[in-house]
């Protein structure tokens, strides 16, 4: 991913971003703090918050280069059964990788009283991936691979499954629960599943 901000050197952007990584790694999202990244990273405290307002700022982008990009994306090889299990498996990959799972369930937390972090995510992450997702599905729709439903609510149905069994019930993602998720979907929706 290219910087987000060319004003920022990329060497001290990468340091950043690498020691809230390992920062939460070690010590949990909670416990992370401002001046403990700029302290890892060797940048000063002010240089931090002139390029990020927040730690959920910071993580955010941590999530956006190291976790999201290279694993939520639904990939298109023409096989529209084959591109979901595919990608609700790269979700089953994510949620089961402890670091991964950490800074979701912290940043997502965080967002849930942090209304700039919560419009950050939105933008930055679910929008962008909404639209190439459900440019997908709709092609797939087009190419009489998937019912001719809602894409939208298409998406939802197999996204929201991995998502509710990272944030509430705890229940692992695996591979086998990937590709039945997808049957049940396109079963019930009269898709092919095959």
């Amino acid at each position: 991913m290219t910087d987000r901000n060319p004003a920022r050197g990329p060497r001290s952007r990468d340091a950043i971003l690498q020691a809230a990584g390992d920062l939460c790694r070690e010590q949990g999202y909670a416990a992370v703090t401002m001046e403990a990244i700029a302290t890892r990273a060797r940048v000063g405290k002010p240089t931090l918050y002139r390029w990020w307002p927040s730690k959920g700022a910071v993580f955010l982008d941590v999530v956006l280069d190291r976790i999201v990009e290279p694993a939520v994306q639904l990939p298109d090889t023409g096989d529209i059964a084959r591109d979901l299990r595919t990608w609700i498996r790269g979700f089953a990959d994510l949620f089961t990788d402890p670091h991964a799972r950490q800074l979701l369930v912290g940043l997502l937390g965080a967002a849930q009283t942090d209304a700039e972090l919560a419009t950050m995510l939105r933008e930055k992450i679910q929008r962008p991936l909404q639209a190439s997702n459900r440019e997908r599905i709709t092609a797939a729709q087009s190419a009489g691979q998937l019912p001719a439903m809602d894409p939208v609510l298409l998406e939802e149905l197999l996204i929201s499954p991995p998502w509710y069994r990272l944030l509430v019930s705890g229940e692992p993602v695996t591979p086998a629960y990937a590709d039945a998720l997808v049957d049940a979907v396109l079963g019930a929706h009269g898709g092919s599943s095959r």
